[in-house]
């Protein structure tokens, strides 16, 4: 049923998608769907939450080091290196696509900020108002390189992304979170207990 969700959104617009539609094209029951999904925002938030934690960064799992130059590289050159990156990325440009639906950006914008989260072993209660500000100027950020990707990647590939000015600020920002990350300003990784 989520790859089915993936399938109508590249051809209708979300809000013209039923939970009809997903379950004659997935061929299952309506009992079926409604077992998993009350309604077919849960089904598009489970869609979105498994494309977003499918990243390379996400699974590497960031445990509050910063990345170095080669670590960004190869996280952007995956993007486009493997058929399952390509569906990843393709499948997430449909968010902010012709069809989309501020229903699925809010999904995005949850399951990113989550996903930042994880990276710095943090936990929403550690999250100071500054640090809150910087998370979604990071995920407006990948909001807006998904925008630009197809041309990106028609017109540039991945030049823009990792030439070493854009790397530089990519790891500056994340450096940036990661000292801002607790209230008290300690550095990730430690504990409320440890930060006193």
């Amino acid at each position: 049923m989520i790859n089915t969700f993936w399938q109508l959104l590249s051809e209708r617009r979300y809000r013209n998608i039923t939970v009809t539609d997903i379950v004659r094209r997935a061929n299952v029951n309506r009992n079926s769907f409604y077992y998993h999904f009350n309604k077919l925002d849960e089904l598009a938030y489970r869609a979105i939450h498994d494309e977003v934690n499918r990243s390379p960064l996400v699974q590497s799992g960031g445990n509050g080091h910063v990345p170095d130059l080669q670590h960004w590289r190869k996280h952007v050159g995956e993007l486009i290196s493997t058929e399952e990156e390509r569906k990843r990325t393709e499948r997430l440009t449909m968010i902010v696509g012709p069809n989309t639906d501020p229903v699925l950006y809010q999904a995005f914008h949850d399951n990113e900020r989550e996903a930042l989260l994880a990276v710095l072993a943090r936990e929403p209660e550690d999250v100071d108002p500054r640090t809150d500000l910087m998370m979604d100027f990071i995920i407006g950020g990948i909001m807006g390189i998904l925008n630009r990707w197809q041309q990106l990647n028609e017109h540039h590939g991945t030049d823009p992304l990792t030439d070493d000015d854009a790397t530089a600020i990519a790891i500056r920002v994340y450096a940036l979170l990661l000292e801002n990350c607790l209230p008290s300003g300690s550095p990730a990784g430690t504990t409320k207990q440890h930060a006193k």
